[in-house]
């Protein structure tokens, strides 16, 4: 009775240090283990595994997930037999180029350009040349042109027309001095020889009636057939000199 008064014995004392420990695991375990269980991460689904694929050094070189399911579609299986192909896009119509067909005594000056080896100077030689001439009636004359050579014109023939209905020509009977004389196959004296013999009453009805004046010699004839006519009913306003 005596020890009991004087408090607790040591092996009370001994389980109750005990108790106080256990309770303050508890506590402890209490605290710490809902975080620990919080940050751990998820497991993966069933059949679902990530591997590393390693080089030989150790180093990671890349990853893969084994058992995913590949893309849907050709892409994914590289299989193109089924994939639709494309038409093949309709070819552009053939465009021939027209050759270049000019026309002599219809086109102008910046016609003439469209022709290889004729520029400006040569275009308005031509046009002017046209002019005095009445028009061309023959492709052969372009040689008669300032600056224009044969080799130049044969290669310019496959390309030249020349239509005649348009030519202007010279009345015999009514032009005056410097009308005829004016055309690049007569001379002045030849001119003036012609309005001599009309001024005495003399009429030209053909080209053998200009054989009557002496300085007509007969080629100067035949380059100035296409360009002569013989009709005495228009009145020209060139003043005979």
């Amino acid at each position: 009775m005596r020890q009991k008064k004087e408090g607790l014995s040591q092996t009370q004392r001994l389980g109750l240090v005990w108790f106080s420990v256990g309770l303050l695991i508890v506590a402890v375990l209490a605290i710490f283990l809902p975080g620990r269980a919080a940050k751990e991460p998820e497991k993966p689904t069933a059949g679902v595994v990530d591997t590393a694929i390693l080089g030989t050094n150790g180093n990671q070189r890349g990853s893969y997930r084994r058992n995913d399911k590949p893309h849907s579609g050709l892409a994914a299986t590289g299989n193109t037999a089924s994939r639709p192909r494309p038409e093949p896009a309709a070819a552009p119509p053939v465009v021939r180029k027209q050759p270049l067909v000019v026309e002599l005594n219809d086109a102008d000056s910046l016609t003439l350009q469209l022709l290889r080896g004729i520029g400006p100077a040569r275009a308005r030689a031509i046009v002017r040349y046209r002019e005095r001439l009445g028009g061309f009636v023959d492709v052969r004359q372009l040689e008669e042109v300032w600056g224009i050579d044969s080799v130049l014109v044969d290669g310019l023939s496959p390309m030249l027309r020349v239509d005649t209905a348009g030519i202007k020509r010279l009345r015999v009977n009514t032009a005056g001095l410097k009308e005829l004389a004016r055309h690049p196959y007569m001379e002045y004296y030849q001119a003036r020889d012609i309005v001599r013999l009309r001024q005495g009453g003399f009429r030209f009805g053909s080209e053998d009636d200009l054989r009557a004046v002496p300085s007509m010699a007969d080629s100067t004839l035949r380059r100035l057939a296409p360009y002569l006519d013989y009709t005495d009913t228009a009145v020209s306003t060139t003043r005979c000199e």
